[in-house]
């Protein structure tokens, strides 16, 4: 699922090398990210379970419940992320309605993806 990025003039993008983790499994969280360039991979348990490349987002969990990272993020390639806090995130669940239904759907499809490789 992909986000626009239009958070990109309002946040410094964040650059991280391929092999970089970016937050692990069990981290506090206090933002998502969208990637602007390059891929991040995802891991539950060691194992890939999703691959996010330019314009899809990551990390949302955080922001919709408190708890520990669940995944674990790692630039697959050289990458840049915008980086979206709390105070934005509720920002736009507030005025862009379709906002929070667009993460919600790439939350529901990540889910998925994930119970079904645990299978």
């Amino acid at each position: 699922m992909k986000l626009p990025n239009i958070f990109e003039s309002q946040t410094e993008p964040l650059k991280y090398a391929a092999g970089d983790i970016i937050f692990s499994s069990g981290d506090e969280g206090d933002a998502m990210y969208v990637v602007k360039e390059g891929a991040v991979e995802l891991r539950v348990g060691g194992r890939t379970v999703e691959v996010v490349e330019a314009d899809g987002f990551f990390g949302e969990m955080a922001l919709i419940e408190e708890g520990p990272r669940t995944a674990t993020a790692v630039a697959k390639t050289d990458t840049v992320l915008i980086p979206i806090n709390e105070k934005r995130f509720e920002f736009m669940v507030h005025e862009v309605p379709l906002f929070a239904l667009h993460v919600m759907k790439g939350l529901s499809r990540r889910l998925r993806t994930v119970d079904r490789t645990a299978m």
